[in-house]
């Protein structure tokens, strides 16, 4: 049962680093969206995808009930 628990903690660590590092490109994205005029498509795409990995890794972490008490509000409960 131990080898289980360190296995899940070892997830969760990997999951959280990945959610903070999305939310991260997030905001940095945000920042260069209002100094842009034109938006290419692509960069509308990419815009999309990057949300929707944050959006799926973030419903994943909840769904595993990770709990994270870092200086981010990577997950919560």
């Amino acid at each position: 049962m131990a080898k289980r628990n360190k296995i899940k903690e070892e997830g969760d660590k990997r999951l959280i680093t990945l959610v903070e590092k999305l939310q991260n490109e997030i905001a940095l994205q945000k920042d260069l969206d209002q100094t842009t005029l034109d938006m290419s498509d692509d960069n509308v795409v990419a815009s999309k995808i990057l949300r929707a990995k944050y959006t799926f890794l973030y419903n994943e972490a909840r769904y595993r009930h990770t709990k994270f008490s870092g200086i981010t509000n990577a997950i919560t409960q």
